[in-house]
C-alpha cells in the first residue's frame, strides 16, 4: 500500500540548512492520516516565498522531533506490514527518514516518485481540481491528500486504457 508524503520546509536554502516544517502522510486507502508541525525552526529561517505561502497555513500545535517521531513510529505500526511513501521529491523522503530515525519494519527502503506523474493530464487535473475546491496549496496535508486523489486518477485511467485495448 502506497502511503502519499508531502512536507513543508524553510526554503530552498542548501539540503544541509533547511529546516522541517510540517510533514503529512495520507494512505492509499483513505483510512488513516497523519499530520504534524514541527518546533526547532524560527520566522528568520524562513525565505519570502515561504513565509507569504506557507506559514499562513499553518495551524499548529507545534510538536518536539521526539514527540513527532514517537507519533509517526506508532502510526507506523498500525499500518499494513508492507507500505512505500509516494512522493514527488526526495526531500520529503530525506525529512521522513530524518524524523523517523530508526526505519519502521512495514516500510519500504525506497520511495515511489510521483514526479513522472505531475505532467500527465489525469494526475495534473485531478490535483488541480482539488485545489480549486477552496483546500490550501503549500499545506502538506492538503497537498499529500491530493498526490493521492492525483494517483487514484491517473491508475483509473490506466486501467480504462487497458481495458478498452483489450
Amino acid at each position: 500500500m502506497f502511503v502519499f508524503l508531502d512536507t513543508e520546509y524553510t526554503g530552498l536554502q542548501p539540503p544541509d540548512a533547511r529546516k522541517l516544517l510540517s510533514l503529512a502522510l495520507v494512505a492509499e486507502d483513505g483510512s488513516a492520516e497523519w499530520y504534524a508541525e514541527l518546533d526547532g525552526w524560527e520566522l528568520a529561517d524562513c525565505d519570502p516565498w515561504v513565509q507569504r505561502h506557507v506559514l499562513p497555513l499553518m495551524s499548529g500545535p507545534r510538536l518536539s522531533r521526539d514527540a513527532a517521531r514517537k507519533s509517526l513510529l506508532a502510526w507506523f505500526a498500525k499500518q499494513p506490514r508492507s507500505v512505500q511513501a509516494a512522493c514527488d521529491s526526495s526531500t520529503d523522503w530525506h525529512f521522513l527518514r530524518e524524523i523517523l530515525g530508526e526505519h519502521p519494519a512495514n516500510l519500504a527502503a525506497h520511495r515511489y516518485d510521483l514526479a513522472g506523474l505531475i505532467d500527465t493530464a489525469r494526475y495534473h487535473q485531478t490535483v488541480m481540481a482539488y485545489f480549486a475546491k477552496g483546500h490550501p496549496e503549500h499545506h502538506a496535508l492538503h497537498d499529500a491528500r491530493a498526490y493521492r486523489l492525483g494517483w487514484l486518477a491517473w491508475m483509473d485511467s490506466k486501467k480504462a486504457h487497458l481495458k478498452a485495448n483489450c
